[in-house]
């Protein structure tokens, strides 16, 4: 299994409102893409918040799966539609658990 994290850190004068949407898009994406296991959404817990505050955690079965989950059209959608307007930065990692 791999796990995908994902770190955001939004712009300045990104609104808890603009925040909680693209949250609610990025949850809805175990229902429209099949390689899904898993997915988490959440507030960033590590005294280093100030970097990036929210954090998404999706877990598929290998890398081939998280291609197919990155090129897929409905995340594609979600990323220009409710992340990339208000998304300042984004660390991403894959690892095997």
């Amino acid at each position: 299994m791999i796990h995908h994290l994902v770190c955001f850190r939004f712009k300045p004068g990104t609104s808890a409102d603009q925040i909680a949407l693209a949250g609610a898009a990025l949850e809805s994406m175990p229902a429209r893409i099949p390689d899904i296991h898993s997915l988490r959404w959440g507030l960033n817990l590590a005294p280093s918040t100030g970097e990036y505050s929210h954090v998404l955690t999706v877990v598929l079965d290998d890398m081939a799966a998280v291609e197919r989950y990155l090129t897929h059209p409905y995340h594609q959608a979600i990323v220009t539609e409710h992340l990339a307007p208000i998304r300042e930065a984004r660390l991403a990692l894959d690892i095997e658990a």
